[in-house]
């Protein structure tokens, strides 16, 4: 579920933006009558729906293929995939206004997903972490997303428990996807 919500949103994100820039179809975007923020809308809103789809799929799948218990709040955890989702995407489209080609792109994306899944708890617990690298996972959306999921699916907690999580991951979305959505803009103005 991580893979998908954070990991797989960012490399979805990342390719498609950068196709279409090798393409052309960013500078033919600009002879349209449509306004940067349409445009931006206009790309993030399918990629989130496709990413939204798939980890509906894979919440589907853990359930009845592995037996994965859903003890909580499922609305909570769609919601915090919706964040974690937007995070990818926010990410994927900043790297895709830094890079030139596909190339450029998976080199940069060796930089971000390792760091992202080793630091995310998933692997190894964040409390099992040098004592200097534990702050540092405050700003990986994926760990957030890992906490909530943790705590709501296996041990049916409720937003009572993990708001701070939620708090962090709203305002990691957020701003990740404004400051894209802010380059993307720069980039077709």
């Amino acid at each position: 579920l991580m893979e998908v919500a954070g990991l797989g949103a960012f490399m979805v994100s990342a390719a498609t933006m950068i196709r279409e820039k090798e393409r052309g179809t960013v500078e033919q975007l600009l002879m349209t009558p449509a306004s940067a923020l349409e445009v931006v809308t206009a790309k993030l809103v399918p990629l989130f729906i496709l990413l939204m789809a798939m980890v509906g799929m894979v919440l589907v799948i853990a359930r009845l293929v592995f037996g994965v218990p859903f003890r909580g709040n499922g609305l909570l955890v769609l919601l915090a995939c919706a964040c974690c989702v937007l995070t990818g995407i926010g990410l994927g489209t900043f790297v895709s206004t830094l890079a030139r080609s596909a190339n450029q792109t998976q080199l940069i994306s060796f930089f971000i997903n390792p760091p992202l899944a080793m630091l995310s708890g998933g692997l190894t617990p964040i409390e099992a972490m040098p004592k200097w690298v534990q702050p540092i996972t405050q700003l990986n959306p994926i760990a957030h997303f890992s906490a909530i999921a943790r705590s709501v699916l296996v041990k049916g907690a409720g937003l009572d428990v993990v708001y701070p999580n939620l708090l962090a991951l709203v305002a990691l979305a957020s701003l990740l996807v404004a400051f894209s959505a802010w380059r993307f803009r720069r980039q077709l103005g």
